[in-house]
């Protein structure tokens, strides 16, 4: 992962989440009309999900992406904003998400995404760390690599720090095999206690 300062990222964050929620980009896409309301449902549909798992969501972070072979949604979850790094060892729930594509390798469904990082692993800056997405059943369904920078000044705060987290879906495509594009979304939390996670959400373990 690159080296990226907060103020910077989190303006990306949010430049991304509001664009991929809004108009599509490429002919290949929905019509606007029939895009704002996947979208509406997506975040209806995330929102009961939620309330069914009893799992408080951040009600004004939701993102939500369509695309001709995919739909996402997420928002972090309520009180992830106030968890330092150091959490990451008992592993946190830090967003909720929604995901249906068939590439990715993980059922449709919404999910929790509960990231870890083992202990020792955990310092000021760069390192490994794992995410599991929870189906409503309480099943580890999906283990993806998460790469996560924690920063100086924001590492001893604790829960005394700025009042939400951030969620974006950043779509991206790479050459596969040189002869065809294969879609890659990466989903991407800040927060100012625990600093950022990067999580390719089509990069399967399972």
């Amino acid at each position: 992962m690159n080296s990226l300062k907060v103020p910077s990222l989190l303006a990306a964050v949010l430049l991304s989440g509001s664009a991929l929620a809004g108009e599509p980009r490429s002919a290949s896409y929905a019509p606007r009309e029939a895009t704002a309301a996947a979208c509406s449902d997506l975040k209806s549909e995330l929102f009961k999900a939620a309330q069914e798992q009893a799992t408080p969501l951040d009600a004004e972070g939701v993102v939500t992406l369509t695309l001709p072979q995919a739909a996402l949604a997420g928002t972090p979850i309520e009180g992830y904003e106030k968890l330092p790094a150091s959490e990451f060892a008992k592993g946190v729930d830090a967003a909720f998400i929604y995901i249906d594509n068939p590439e990715a390798g993980i059922p449709a469904g919404h999910y929790r995404v509960n990231v870890r990082a083992n202990p020792e692993d955990i310092h000021e800056g760069k390192y490994q760390g794992t995410a599991s997405l929870i189906d409503k059943d309480g099943k580890e369904v999906a283990r993806l690599p998460a790469d996560i920078e924690t920063f100086a000044q924001t590492s001893a705060r604790g829960g005394n720090v700025g009042p939400r987290a951030h969620l974006g879906l950043q779509q991206h495509t790479y050459d596969w095999n040189l002869d065809r594009f294969r879609p890659r979304v990466l989903l991407i939390i800040v927060s100012q206690a625990a600093g950022i996670i990067v999580i390719d959400l089509f990069n399967n373990w399972y």
